[in-house]
C-alpha cells in the first residue's frame, strides 16, 4: 500500500505546490529570461519551471520541528572562521560534475564551480555568471551577457572564450549537454563578454539545462586539455577553491578571497554566496554507524545519509539537528540494455520486473513509512509533471508468473552480474531484497560488492555488469533525467523516446507537454528500463552550532557559519 502523507508533512506539501504556481514562476524566471521570452519559457516548462523542491522536516534536539528549507541569513549575520568537517559516504569517483553524474561529486564540487544560471529556492533559473540574457526569435537565440570582473581561482578573468570552451565540453561529455546541443546551430563569441547561442528551433527551456551542475564554466585551457575526460586541474569561479585532495582521506577547500559575489540575497544556488569557513574538509566515511557516532561525539559537524534506524537516538541528542528531505530522489535497479549484456532482452527485464514486491524493498532501503513512498512516477506527486502512466507494470509481485516469463524469454540460468555498494546503505539493503525476490522467481544473481567509485567506473563498461541500483531526483523536470540520453550507463536506445524528448522540449502547450511526458513514462515502463522501487527520503544531521544551512534538496555550505 502506498504510504499516505501525515499531517506533519502538510506544510511541506503547501510549500511545494506554491513552487509550481505559474505566478510565482513568472516572478522567479523574469530576471533570468527577460520579459519578452517569459511566456515562451513558461509554456516550454509546462507551467512549473524547474520543479517543486525537496524540502522536508528538520528535527533537532528532541521534539522541535521546523521546515528543512530555512530562510537564508541576512547580510552580515554570519561569522567567519573555523573548519567545517563533513562526513560524506565515500570518495567521489571524480571531482568533475561534467564528467560524472554522481551526486557526491555534484555536492562537493558545488562550492568550487559555477554555472551561467543557478537554481533558486523555488527551483527557477536565476543569472549567476550571467549579467543578463537576451532571448530573441521566440527562444531560438540567446545572447548571453557575461558578468565582468569574475575571476577564476588561478587569477584569470572569465571571458567568452572560457564559456564557449566549457559549453563545447559540456556538449560532448554530459548526456544532458548532448540532448541540448543536438539543437544548437551556433555558439559564437560576439565580444569578450558576450556569447551568442543559437538553436534550430525554439528552446526556451535552455536555462533549465544550463543551471544544472554539469554545465560548469571553467578556464578554456582546462576545458581544451580534457575535452572528453576528467579535468586535470580543479579551477572554478566559486567561493571556495581546492587546496588539497587526498583520495580516501579528505578533500580540503579553502576560501577564495577574490570571489566575485553577486549583490542579491542568498537564494539556494543563486544570489550572493559568502565563504564564512576558513576551510571545508570533506571526509569519506563509508559506514553509516561511524558517521552517526562521529556526529554525536563532535568528530563531524555534518553527516549525510544517516541510518533511519538511528533516528530516535540522534533525535534525542540536544546538540544535533536532523533533516528529513522528501521529495528527494527515487530509487531502483537499472538494467544494462546494451548488446553486451543479457539484459538487452526486453522479455527478460520484464520477467524480473514482474517478480518484485516493492514494499519490502522500500522498507529495507529506507526504514519505516516516514522515509519512503511507493508509486510509478518519475516526478514527485507534488510536481507539475506528475503522472501515474505505466502503473500497470508496477508492483506486480508475481514470482510464479515471473518464472514462466523467464523461461519464455530463454533464460538459461547464466548468473546475472549485479554490482552493488555498501557506501550507500539503500543500495546494498535494497539489492539484497531484490536479489532474493528474483532468485525465488528462478534467476541466478552474482552479487558483487565494491566501493561506489569503483561501481561508477565499472558501470561505464558495457561488458562489465547487468544490474545496478542508483537514485534520481524527483524534483527536476523529467527531461533532465540523466538516464534518458542513450549514452548514460543503461544505454536505452529507442527512436520514439528520442522523438518524445524533442516534443517535450519544443511543446508550448502545458497540457500537451504533460501528455508527452506521460507517454514517455509509459514507454519507460513498457520497456522495463529499470525497476523503479520507491521515492526515498534522505536523513542528514549536523551540529547545532552550524547556522545558515539552507538545503531544500542537495547540500552545500556557502552562506553557512559556526555560531560561537
Amino acid at each position: 500500500m502506498t504510504p499516505q502523507y501525515d499531517p506533519e508533512r502538510e506544510k511541506l506539501r503547501q510549500m511545494l505546490h506554491r513552487t509550481v504556481d505559474r505566478r510565482m514562476l513568472m516572478r522567479g524566471t523574469a530576471a533570468a529570461l527577460g520579459a519578452g521570452a517569459l511566456a515562451r519559457f513558461l509554456a516550454a516548462c509546462g507551467g512549473g519551471e524547474e520543479e517543486p523542491g525537496g524540502g522536508g522536516d528538520s528535527t533537532g534536539g528532541g521534539a522541535a520541528q521546523t521546515p528543512a528549507t530555512t530562510e537564508s541569513p541576512a547580510a552580515g549575520e554570519g561569522k567567519p572562521g573555523g573548519t567545517l568537517r563533513v562526513a560524506i559516504i565515500g570518495e567521489p569517483p571524480a571531482f568533475d560534475p561534467t564528467f560524472t553524474t554522481a551526486t557526491i561529486t555534484q555536492n562537493t564540487t558545488a562550492h568550487v564551480f559555477e554555472t551561467l544560471w543557478a537554481q533558486d529556492n523555488e527551483f527557477s533559473p536565476q543569472p549567476l555568471l550571467l549579467e543578463s540574457a537576451d532571448i530573441q526569435e521566440e527562444g531560438k537565440v540567446f545572447v548571453l551577457n557575461l558578468r565582468q570582473g569574475v575571476k577564476f581561482h588561478n587569477g584569470e578573468e572569465m571571458k567568452a572564450d572560457d564559456v564557449i570552451a566549457s559549453l563545447e565540453r559540456y556538449a560532448k561529455l554530459s548526456g544532458r549537454g548532448r540532448t541540448l546541443f543536438e539543437r544548437v546551430e551556433g555558439l559564437d563569441k560576439v565580444d569578450d563578454y558576450t556569447v551568442r547561442l543559437a538553436f534550430n528551433a525554439p528552446t526556451g527551456i535552455a536555462p533549465v539545462f544550463l543551471q544544472m551542475p554539469d554545465a560548469i564554466i571553467i578556464p578554456k585551457s582546462i576545458a581544451d586539455a580534457a575535452p572528453d575526460s576528467e579535468m586535470g586541474e580543479f579551477i572554478g569561479t566559486g567561493p571556495y577553491m581546492v587546496k588539497e585532495r587526498l583520495p580516501d582521506r579528505y578533500i580540503s577547500l579553502v576560501r577564495f578571497e577574490d570571489y566575485a559575489k553577486r549583490d542579491e540575497p542568498p537564494n539556494y544556488f543563486a544570489g550572493g554566496k559568502t565563504a564564512y569557513f576558513d576551510e571545508i574538509r570533506f571526509i569519506p566515511v563509508s559506514e553509516q554507524a561511524v558517521r552517526s557516532d562521529g556526529l554525536i561525539t563532535d568528530e563531524f559537524d555534518f553527516a549525510e545519509d544517516l541510518s533511519k534506524d538511528n533516528f530516535e537516538a540522534l533525535e534525542a541528542e540536544p546538540s544535533v539537528e536532523l533533516q528529513i528531505t522528501l521529495p528527494y530522489y527515487f530509487y531502483g535497479a537499472h538494467f544494462n540494455k546494451s548488446e553486451e549484456s543479457m539484459m538487452s532482452n526486453r522479455d527478460l527485464r520484464m520477467a524480473l520486473l514482474t517478480a518484485i514486491d516493492m514494499e519490502p524493498v522500500a522498507r529495507a532501503g529506507f526504514g519505516d513509512e516516514r522515509f519512503w513512498r511507493l508509486g510509478p512516477e518519475i516526478s514527485a506527486p507534488e510536481s507539475a509533471w506528475y503522472t501515474d502512466a505505466g502503473k500497470q507494470y508496477y508492483d506486480l509481485k508475481d514470482p510464479d508468473k515471473a518464472r514462466e516469463m523467464l523461461q519464455a524469454a530463454g533464460y538459461d540460468g547464466t548468473p546475472i552480474r549485479w554490482i552493488a555498494t555498501k557506501e550507500y546503505s539503500y543500495n546494498y539493503n535494497m539489492g539484497l531484497v531484490l536479489k532474493d525476490q528474483m532468485e525465488k522467481a528462478g534467476a541466478v544473481i552474482d552479487f558483487q560488492v565494491m566501493d561506489w567509485a569503483t561501481l561508477v567506473s565499472q558501470r561505464s563498461q558495457k561488458d562489465a555488469w547487468d544490474i545496478f541500483i542508483t537514485g534520481h531526483p524527483s524534483y527536476n523536470h523529467p527531461i533532465l533525467q540523466v538516464f534518458l540520453p542513450e549514452t548514460w550507463p543503461g544505454w536505452w536506445v529507442n527512436s520514439r523516446k528520442d522523438e518524445l524528448m524533442t516534443l517535450i522540449i519544443e511543446e508550448t502547450d502545458p497540457a500537451k507537454q504533460l501528455e508527452y511526458i506521460a507517454e514517455l513514462q509509459e514507454l519507460w515502463w513498457s520497456e522495463a528500463c529499470m525497476i523503479k522501487v520507491c521515492e526515498g527520503a534522505t536523513l542528514r544531521g549536523y551540529r547545532s552550532r552550524l547556522k545558515g544551512y539552507n538545503n531544500p534538496t542537495d547540500w552545500h555550505f556557502f552562506n553557512a557559519w559556526f555560531e560561537e
